[in-house]
This record gives C-alpha cells, structure tokens and sequence, in this order.
C-alpha cells in the first residue's frame, strides 16, 4: 500500500462521521439517563432518537461490554449499587414536578387506571403521577359508586367536577402542594376504609420509599395504614434515591406501577417483599 492509500484509509470520511456520531451522542444520553435515574428502557431510547429497538440494544451491548452498564429485559441499568443521588430536602415546585418526565407519568397513569378499575373507595395522595392518574381515571369512566378521598385540591377539583364524591380532610393549607396537612387531616381521614390508596413518592431504595415532607408522610401513612391495596406510582427516574422522610419499608406495599423494570438489586428486594411489579405499556 503507497503512502497515500495508507493516509486515504486511515481518515475518517465526512460519511463515515455521520453514521458514528449520532451513536456517540445517543450513548452519552444513555449515560446521563442512567446518572439521572438508575434505568432506561429500550422503548424510551428508541423513541427519543426515532431509531430501531435493535440500533438502541447495539449501543447498550456496546456500552456493556465497556463495563459502563449492565443490560436487563427491555433496557439496561447502571452498575452503581445503593443510590446514584442522595435528594436535598428542597421539594421542587409542583408545576416542575408535573412537567419532569411528562411522558412516563402518563403511561404509569393509564395503567393505574386500569389497575383500580371497579374499586369502590379510593385514596389519592398529592404527587403529580397521582394527579394524572386522576385525570386517567375520569377519563376512562369510573365506577358510579367511587367515593374518592384525598388530601390534595388539584385532585379533588379534578374528581369533584366529574360528578364523583370526594372526601376531603380540615387541615393547614400547603400553599405550593395545595394539600391539606397537619393533625386535622391525619385525624380526619383515620376514620376512613378504603380498598386501594394510589401514593406517591420522590424515592425508592432497598430500605424502602422516601419523600421529602414530613406533613405529608403523615397524610401517606394513614392511607396506608387504612387501605386494603397500598400502590406506589413511580417512574423509574426514581429508582435508588433517597430523600428526607422513610414513608415505608418495601413490604408495606403491594404493588408499584411503574414505566420500566427495576434494577436488579432493587428488583430482588421487592419480590422478597412480596410486591407486584406492573411496567406501563407504552402510550
């Protein structure tokens, strides 16, 4: 080979950086996903950058064997064990929580509502996936004998203006939360039964579910200390993190519906735990 051809085939061609860049850039996506939240989905990936399910499970085997990710059914996780992020104690906002992975929440809703489809007596806590489950239930038509329950005025309007009962606690108004807090609520809704409560969380660890306020785990706890069905609606952003309260242990829950399988550390715990893993089909 002449000095020529050697240089000619040792230069990328523009065609050649066309094809290997966007693999580059869909695989530090894949990365800063896992940094955010533990897990990905293949379905997610393929759908972000509008290319094949196969193309996505050729980066993460790429990335596998680099030793950057372990590869699990329908996508992969990262390899840290124990939680990627500690959360500070400052909840975000509600209007910046319901806007953060927007289209997780509302898989994770539509399962909801066909999970508690036919429940007579519902409890919804404040977070923004119940929230949209709210909305999914009214949506598909709900039983005309639910009586809901909750602590959170966006859920009450929501269910209030589709001619459904709701039952709603005294209490200190939140002002950004816009729920109900404090003694009066916890003491209010103690008197209540309810046949599945749908609870919301900013965390998941093997040591259980965390959220930020105390006020409101207080709310949380009574829903499930009084629901026959305790399900955690969580997207999978939310996998090994921790924040400032322990709501619960794992096996305090029933079921969790979620947008992608969890890792397998965590996914271990809560089998142990006894709890139903349900992954949303896409929208």
């Amino acid at each position: 080979m002449t000095q020529l051809e050697k240089t000619t085939a040792n230069t990328p061609s523009p065609t050649r950086e066309r094809v290997r860049a966007p693999a580059r850039a869909r695989m530090v996506r894949i990365l800063e996903r896992l940094e955010e939240g533990g897990s990905i989905s293949v379905t997610d990936i393929a759908q972000e950058f509008g290319i094949s399910d196969m193309t996505v499970r050729r980066d993460l085997a790429e990335l596998e064997r680099d030793g950057l990710l372990e590869r699990v059914h329908g996508g992969a996780v990262g390899l840290k064990r124990g939680p990627l992020t500690v959360i500070d104690d400052v909840e975000p906002i509600f209007e910046a929580r319901a806007r953060q992975n927007a289209e997780r929440k509302a898989r994770i809703a539509q399962a909801a509502a066909r999970y508690v489809s036919g429940r007579k007596a519902i409890a919804f806590d404040l977070g923004t996936t119940v929230l949209a489950a709210a909305h999914a239930i009214v949506q598909a038509g709900p039983d005309t004998q639910l009586r809901a329950f909750s602590n959170s005025l966006r859920v009450g309007m929501v269910i209030a203006r589709a001619g459904i009962p709701i039952y709603m606690s005294g209490g200190l108004i939140r002002a950004e939360e816009m729920s109900l807090t404090g003694k009066e609520a916890v003491d209010g809704f103690s008197r209540y039964y309810f046949d599945v409560a749908l609870l919301s969380a900013s965390g998941m660890t093997t040591e259980g579910v965390f959220d930020y306020s105390p006020e409101e785990v207080a709310v949380k706890t009574v829903f499930l200390q009084r629901s026959a069905e305790r399900v955690l609606l969580m997207d999978s952003t939310k996998f090994r993190r921790i924040s400032t309260v322990l709501i619960a242990t794992l096996s305090e829950i029933t079921t969790l519906i979620t947008d992608a399988p969890p890792p397998p550390d965590l996914a271990a715990v809560l089998d142990a735990a006894g709890v139903r893993v349900i992954v949303a089909d896409p929208l």
